[in-house]
């Protein structure tokens, strides 16, 4: 919408953020390198920790889009579901197949099994990541997360690499579940930007769609930092309803006015 009047070729501050556009900040490097080396040294079970909004789901994106041999890449985003759902959506997603999801939790477990069996011998490498994982209830812990963890340490046939990304509270849940909090290889946290990152992202951003010089002031970044507190999908929305505002009201930059505005609105909503 605001596009052609800012003299950009795509919006910078997308909602979702394709794979090709990650913009790794050094905590997101850190994490994305510590989940790399579980996935290939054979961890098995990686952890990625962070508030909402800090890019838990766009550093898995970047892990899959980082090999061809990482498939399946299944995410299991409703954590609200008890064992046997689990189970069948697990069981549909690795043999891509609904009539998978049938029959007793036991049978849906050598369905499972034999999946990943499958995929292992066929030379790859299937990547499950429970999404929004401090939502998981407890027998789902116990009787998927580490039955199949299990099974994968006593099975040479199978290899996989399992993921629980989740808010920090999650460490504390896996605190009460001793046998799966042991086989946890690597643990990749992520936080905020700083103030220069904030800085050099909105740059980098403006720049990827055509613009080289500087559209938000000094005063307006150190804003946004200041309202967004580093978080990238607070400030994904401030930068992109602040262009927005600006071409409204026919601007040639942005300052803190407007991203104070914006940011008053955004707050306001939620």
């Amino acid at each position: 919408m605001y596009e052609e009047y800012w003299q950009l070729s795509d919006k910078p501050f997308p909602y979702r953020m394709p794979p090709s556009d990650y913009y790794a900040i050094d905590t997101q490097r850190t994490a994305l390198l510590r989940v790399q080396y579980c996935v290939e040294n054979g961890g098995g079970f990686a952890l990625v920790l962070g508030e909402s909004g800090l890019g838990k789901t766009t550093l898995l994106r970047q892990v899959e889009a980082s090999s061809e041999t990482l498939k399946p890449f299944i995410y299991l985003t409703f954590p609200g579901l008890g064992p046997v759902d689990q189970l069948r959506l697990l069981c549909t997603e690795l043999s891509d197949s609904s009539f998978a999801a049938t029959g007793r939790p036991d049978e849906l477990l050598q369905k499972v099994i034999s999946s990943l069996r499958r995929w292992t011998a066929a030379g790859y490498h299937p990547v499950i990541c429970f999404d929004d994982a401090q939502l998981l209830k407890p027998e789902v812990l116990t009787d998927i997360v580490l039955t199949i963890l299990n099974l994968r340490d006593i099975d040479d046939r199978i290899d996989f690499t399992l993921v629980m990304a989740g808010q920090p509270i999650l460490v504390s849940h896996l605190s009460r579940q001793p046998q799966l909090r042991e086989r946890v290889a690597v643990t990749a946290r992520l936080s905020g930007m700083t103030v220069e990152e904030v800085n050099n992202y909105i740059q980098a951003r403006m720049r990827a769609c055509g613009r080289s010089d500087t559209v938000f002031s000094d005063d307006a970044v150190q804003q946004v930092f200041l309202i967004s507190q580093g978080n990238p999908r607070r400030l994904n929305r401030l930068c992109d309803m602040a262009l927005l505002l600006g071409c409204a009201d026919r601007l040639t930059s942005i300052d803190a006015a407007q991203v104070e505005a914006v940011g008053d609105e955004l707050l306001s909503a939620a």
